[in-house]
């Protein structure tokens, strides 16, 4: 009797032990598939990567939707080869309605000019001076930049004049005291969990950080269409013909960016925005409206800035609205622009 319990117990303890073999054997299975997986993924991913960083293009203009981490790219290369020139502007110098190449800048470019365009849809002094920081701690340093001076951006009432580009507010936040912060009604920096791993992410894989320039790239939004039309109507209220001073927003946004250009020595021209005056008259064509011009131009020229007055260089043929020019327009512009351009 005791012989058979001894037995049973043997053959128990052998039964167990092989059973913990198996499992065991089956464990370390699952982690080296596991681990295969993994490292596959991560080969995928540093391999496509690698094709963004190497192989996606440097815009002739950014596009609507840019990313924070194509806008750093572009910094880097930049302060690696110092431009000719690069343009501040909003969509007037980015080529609202055209394609890319079909702006001034770009037409630039195609004859040779090292030229860099920064100007996006929405932009104004306070996003010239942000990105005028991030361009100086990058340690770009171009022999020109040219800024365009729109009046319809300094009105309090435009969503551009105290708003920065989000791309360009994520990079510039850290660089910006307190009292930028709360004239440019920026976010306060916060421990978000989320968002830092938003960060990280967009660290450690620059293909999802970039996703938005690839998709805008790969499929570009289509354009509002085109008003048959335009009457003046339609744009009561674009231009506010209160006095400038130092009390707009805009204003000050401007100074500080002549300031800082000058202070690291980076010469800046300066071009009033071509406007429709044919459309426009009745609202602009008064003494109101010149006296905003010449103070803006003798704010610049006292800081050193040359100023080019477009204001009324075109036509109304020109234009498809109040200001933003066909694509023959910008030809004429770039024309223009480089008589003025450092060879």
């Amino acid at each position: 009797m005791r012989d058979s319990v001894y037995a049973h117990k043997n053959l128990w303890l052998t039964f167990r032990f092989g059973l913990c073999g198996i499992q065991r054997g089956s464990d370390i299975r699952v982690l080296k598939f596991l681990l295969a997986v993994v490292m596959t993924a991560a080969a995928v991913l540093l391999a496509e990567n690698l094709v963004v960083l190497s192989f996606f293009p440097s815009l002739s203009r950014v596009n609507a939707d840019f990313s924070s981490a194509y806008l750093r790219r572009e910094l880097q290369g930049m302060a690696a080869s110092s431009p000719r020139a690069i343009f501040l502007g909003d969509s007037v110098l980015w080529g609202f309605r055209l394609k890319p190449e079909q702006a001034a800048v770009s037409l630039l470019a195609a004859r040779g000019c090292r030229c860099i365009n920064l100007s996006f849809k929405g932009s104004s002094p306070p996003n010239y001076y942000a990105l005028t920081k991030l361009l100086l701690r990058y340690g770009a340093k171009p022999r020109l930049v040219v800024l365009e001076i729109d009046q319809r951006v300094l009105n309090p009432m435009n969503g551009a004049y105290r708003t920065l580009h989000p791309a360009v507010a994520e990079l510039v936040m850290p660089m910006m005291p307190l009292a930028d912060r709360k004239a440019l009604r920026l976010l306060p920096i916060g421990d978000n969990p989320a968002r830092k791993i938003e960060q990280i992410a967009a660290v450690l894989l620059p293909l999802y950080a970039m996703r938005a320039d690839i998709r805008e790239t790969l499929d570009p939004p289509p354009e509002p269409a085109i008003v048959a039309h335009p009457n003046a109507d339609m744009f009561v209220g674009e231009y506010d013909l209160s006095p400038l001073s130092d009390a707009n927003v805009g204003v000050r946004y401007l100074e500080k960016t002549v300031d800082a250009l000058r202070a690291a020595r980076v010469p800046t021209l300066a071009f009033m925005t071509p406007t429709n005056h044919t459309l426009l008259h009745e609202y602009i064509d008064g003494p109101d409206y010149r006296n905003n011009l010449l103070f803006l131009k003798r704010l610049l020229e006292r800081r050193g800035v040359r100023v080019m007055n477009f204001d009324e260089a075109f036509s109304a043929p020109d234009f498809y609205d109040y200001a933003h020019l066909r694509a023959s327009a910008q030809v004429r512009l770039a024309a223009l622009l480089e008589k003025e351009l450092p060879r």
